[in-house]
């Protein structure tokens, strides 16, 4: 991703997504659901600049040069959010508006989408698996 920015990246998958007008689960909806995990699935708002996530408290629209979205900087495709290193205090928010007791907010994209997905205590261990999905389980 580094040879172009973050903006045009959401904007380039939001189009390849609205093309071809799929409405089924992602392999990661999938996954998120299989490990019982809380998220919330967000779309780019191209007009806006802000990723749009419709939760259970209501619409919430992020800037998309928000620090946790940043990543045109590192070869990741994540963030991972902790009390420790929540410059915008993101993690304090989602962790309040979802009253769970989250350690960590991982903020990943896939198909199109950007999730924010809630780690509580033990979760952590599905933490590989999301970030690495194109890596498969290697049978014995």
């Amino acid at each position: 991703m580094a040879d172009k920015d973050f903006v045009s990246f959401l904007v380039e998958e939001t189009f390849k997504l609205q093309r071809r007008g799929e409405d089924k689960l992602s392999s990661l909806d999938l996954k998120l659901n299989d490990y019982s995990l809380a998220y919330v699935k967000g779309e780019f708002i191209p007009q806006l600049q802000t990723i749009r996530f419709v939760t259970s408290f209501g619409l919430l629209d992020i800037p998309v040069n928000w620090s946790c979205f940043d990543l045109e900087y590192t070869s990741r495709s994540y963030s991972l959010l902790d009390s420790g290193n929540d410059k915008d205090h993101f993690f304090k928010v989602i962790r309040s508006a979802w009253d769970l007791s989250l350690e960590r907010l991982l903020i990943i994209h896939a198909d199109g989408f950007c999730y924010l997905v809630g780690l509580r205590d033990g979760e952590e261990g599905h933490l590989h698996d999301l970030v690495h999905p194109q890596q498969s389980l290697k049978t014995a």
